[in-house]
């Protein structure tokens, strides 16, 4: 019997010894795929062995007795006592765009929520040296945080399960990436050369600023940012606040994203060809093709430049949201252009009536040539007569009195012999009633030597009307206010583009 104990005693030692060694080769076992990388990367045994020496040995069945251990004394119901501090921390990854006609912006963030749960401590020596474990987010109690300006929300781990890491101090890190859509208000007296500003306001929903305040972190918050090709960010602001609901005074963090929109895609198709309609329009308004006429046209051009342009505002009107407080700044531009060309089309008018008084050859006072830098052109009136040269009796001359009284005489043609004849005849009275019926005939020819001259007469009326004082003060009318419209409608655009 006295044996049988004395090997037993000497056995336990060597059972003791046995599993130190299992747990040992467990350990050893872990070395496995640093052994294959160095394989792989063709390192030495030596590198191997410093690898092996840095990696953290663990016991197994540690991680699995840890998480027992904290669900056990952790109630996922229950939040920790006292007053509770949340580190949270927003990171805006991309602007996925921003909706006026909604006024809504939609965003893709990180969130990090960072709190000191005292139930979900634990001592690292008990438990193989592990100093942080993961577990789900449902097994514990996680802080009713949400963004309360939200209308739309899609977490992006819904369907992984994503864990929380904790930490031995009790320190519970929940991380999450999401897409949020939250209301904003949006400003568009100055679209498209608008800034926007838009909140995330985000705070506990049933605890109260007694029992969680949040705190605000803002190292990483442009650490992964994506830019937009529409919204260029300005700034990204972050306030914390205590905001009130439902008679609860909550600890909120708002985070203030400042934006200034693009407006090259604005300015290209809309409001450069809105310009070239306006310019072409009041060319075409004032243009001097002619001016024996007065061009009623002009009205028509100017009709359909301002249909154009109601056109092109109505595309601008479906872009922007519908308000009754501002006019964006591009309709505003529109409706600009259109009371120009109306007024520039009304201003055809003057200027047709200023030519009209100049039809029938009347002539303005001095001072109106003087105040449009003219100079009167002195011509013949339409005072004409024909009479006999006694000198010459084979010429009919035709004699015209000018403007300032001089007499100013024009000869036709020679006549043929026989109309000498006849001229010479007609001076004797004795003679006149033998020759009546050919002095009639030759009268004919005569007529048609004074109509070659009513047509260079026509001629010169023509050039009569172009010289005419009214005539010239409506040019002069039409340069003026062709130059002035075009410069109306060229110094906005020309603002539009240097803001923009």
């Amino acid at each position: 019997m006295q044996r049988i104990l004395l090997l037993s005693f000497l056995l336990i030692p060597a059972s003791i010894q046995s599993t130190y060694t299992t747990e040992s080769y467990f350990d050893s076992s872990e070395e496995a795929p640093n052994v294959l990388l160095n394989h792989l990367n063709g390192s030495d045994d030596e590198e191997l062995t410093q690898i092996n020496e840095t990696q953290p040995t663990f016991v197994p069945g540690s991680s699995k007795r840890l998480t027992e251990y904290l669900l056990s004394k952790h109630n996922h119901n229950a939040p920790p006592d006292g007053l509770l501090y949340v580190e949270y921390e927003l990171e805006l990854v991309h602007i996925l765009g921003i909706d006026e006609l909604k006024q809504t912006m939609t965003v893709l963030i990180y969130v990090d929520e960072h709190w000191i749960d005292p139930s979900l401590t634990w001592d690292p020596a008990l438990f193989g040296g592990i100093t942080k474990t993961w577990v789900p987010l449902d097994k514990i109690w996680v802080p009713d945080i949400i963004v309360f300006n939200m209308l739309a929300h899609e977490d992006l781990l819904s369907a992984v399960r994503a864990p929380a890491r904790i930490y031995s101090n009790g320190t519970v890190v929940a991380s999450h990436p999401a897409v949020h859509t939250v209301s904003c208000e949006i400003n568009i007296r100055h679209f498209p050369l608008d800034d926007q500003r838009c909140a995330i306001e985000i705070a506990s929903w049933a605890y109260g600023h007694e029992k969680i305040r949040l705190h605000a972190h803002t190292d990483h918050s442009l650490e992964h940012y994506k830019r937009n090709e529409e919204w260029h960010l300005l700034n990204l602001n972050v306030t914390e606040e205590k905001y009130e609901h439902e008679g609860i005074e909550v600890s909120e963090v708002k985070f203030e994203i400042s934006v200034k929109r693009r407006p090259l895609f604005y300015m290209v198709t809309l409001t450069f060809p809105s310009y070239i309609m306006c310019a072409i329009s009041v060319v075409g308004l004032f243009a001097r093709f002619s001016t024996t006429g007065e061009r009623e046209e002009r009205f028509t051009l100017g009709v359909t430049a301002i249909l154009t342009m109601a056109v092109l505002s109505l595309v601008v009107s479906e872009k922007v949201p519908h308000s009754s407080t501002h006019v964006p700044l591009l309709v505003a531009y529109f409706l600009f252009n259109m009371v120009i060309v109306s007024i520039a089309a009304m201003t055809t008018g003057i200027v047709m009536k200023v030519h009209r008084l100049g039809r029938y050859g009347d002539e303005p006072h001095e001072f109106w040539m003087k105040l449009f830098f003219l100079r009167p052109i002195f011509r013949t009136s339409n005072r004409r007569t024909y009479r006999m040269n006694p000198e010459e009796p084979t010429q009919v001359i035709l004699v015209s009195e000018t403007r300032n009284g001089d007499l100013q005489t024009k000869k036709t043609s020679e006549l043929n012999g026989t109309a000498v004849k006849e001229v010479m005849l007609s001076s004797r009275l004795e003679a006149l009633e033998e020759y009546i019926r050919k002095m009639v005939n030759r009268c004919e020819s005569i007529k048609w030597e004074l109509d070659e001259i009513d047509a260079a007469e026509n001629i010169e009326l023509v050039r009569r009307r172009s010289t005419n004082g009214y005539v010239r003060i409506s040019e002069r009318l039409d340069i003026v206010f062709m130059f002035f419209f075009l410069s109306t409608v060229t110094i906005p655009v020309a603002v539009l583009f240097y803001l923009s």
